[in-house]
């Protein structure tokens, strides 16, 4: 086969969609070398999904017009479909919900597969912004009914997706994500790698996008909670770039003059640096209000260190009885949880490394192929 990947709403700084197409393609390289592979990127990021197999191969755009969102739409409607009739595409991979809906119009035999993480535009548009969340409900809408497979990261959400959208193939696939073997095998970080951020002494972290959806200000609002004499052993590391409506995050720890001594803002940290402060943490926390997957809670066990994560969602099905679990929404039930992982660090590292075992990217491949494999068949009978 021919397979395109749309990779252009992936951002350069690889997190979400980024880190799941960074993994993929590890995996899609490593046990796939039939099929060619066209990856439509940014012409500024040419170098920055891995790509080193022959078979695979990097068809830039120009990054200084599609990184600006309207004009990367307009490209994925009316210049994409053609690019990909030329190439003789047999499939196409949309892996953040939208798709080149005039694709059926000018390239028709291209079946498309699209990936629907979450859903999080229908179940959650509180945590969003206004604009953005009405524009993904429509094209979730529209890539279901159009797409000859709808590919998932957890069966929760393929639980949610019926819920919400009609998809045309109602055999939604569902491919778990990896993590990166270096969570496992890295060393803790050394503390001139700490110093750089700001960090000293032991600390408990969290590692993602500053949005609401995260339950930042939760995490902060238990942490605070927990008897002093934990605090004074363990600060609170957040780790992560700013996403939107981040202000109540910040405002709590400014208001709070004991907070201000405790709580590190790092900022964005690349994996380079991130694997080590993760290994060198002695409570990971990860108390998202919804998650189609949750990679963090995995690369915390993956890393060696007691895990605080949500009932619900996906996460507790991933967490399964290997982490500490919280109900995202009390205060108190976070930080009991938070208390019981720094108290207990020992009782569940052993289980938490052995199911982060059951979750790699060359297993992710595999089911991602042979969901593209059903899409093309599922598109030559109908």
């Amino acid at each position: 086969m021919r397979i395109a990947i749309d990779l252009t709403a992936t951002p350069k700084s690889k997190t979400g969609i980024g880190r799941y197409m960074l993994g993929l393609l590890k995996g899609l390289q490593e046990t796939d070398d039939t099929n060619e592979y066209f990856l439509f990127a940014h012409d500024d990021d040419l170098d920055g999904f891995g790509i080193y197999k022959d078979n695979f191969h990097m068809v830039p755009v120009k990054s200084s017009l599609l990184r600006k969102t309207y004009l990367r739409i307009l490209w994925e409607q009316l210049v994409f479909p053609f690019r990909l009739r030329k190439l003789g595409a047999d499939l196409l991979h949309c892996p953040n919900y939208t798709m080149p809906y005039t694709l059926r119009l000018i390239s028709p035999k291209t079946a498309v597969q699209g990936t629907f993480h979450d859903m999080t535009y229908f179940i959650h548009p509180e945590y969003l912004i206004g604009w953005k969340c009405r524009m993904f409900r429509g094209y979730i809408k529209e890539t279901a009914k159009r797409a000859d497979k709808i590919l998932t990261i957890s069966e929760n959400s393929k639980k949610d997706i019926p819920q919400f959208c009609r998809p045309k193939n109602p055999d939604i696939a569902v491919t778990y994500m990896g993590v990166k073997e270096a969570f496992f095998d890295s060393e803790p970080a050394a503390d001139e790698v700490l110093s750089k951020y700001g960090i000293d002494g032991d600390y408990m972290l969290y590692v993602g996008t500053l949005e609401p959806r995260k339950n930042v200000p939760g995490l902060i609002r238990g942490y605070r909670e927990l008897p002093h004499e934990i605090k004074d052993r363990y600060k609170l590391v957040i780790t992560g770039k700013k996403g939107w409506y981040y202000d109540e995050i910040f405002d709590l720890v400014s208001s709070d003059e004991d907070l201000k001594k405790r709580v590190i803002f790092t900022g964005f940290v690349d994996d380079e640096d991130m694997m080590p402060i993760m290994k060198r943490a002695k409570v990971f926390a990860y108390i998202s209000f919804y998650e189609g997957f949750g990679i963090p809670v995995i690369e915390g066990m993956a890393s060696s260190v007691p895990t605080v994560t949500s009932y619900g969602s996906s996460l507790e099905e991933v967490a399964k009885d290997c982490c500490y679990l919280c109900d995202p929404k009390d205060t108190k039930s976070i930080a009991k949880a938070l208390q019981d992982a720094s108290e207990n660090r020992n009782d569940t590292i052993e289980k938490g490394l052995a199911r982060a075992r059951e979750f790699s990217w060359r297993n992710c491949a595999e089911a991602t192929l042979k969901s593209y494999e059903d899409a093309v068949k599922f598109k030559k009978k109908a």
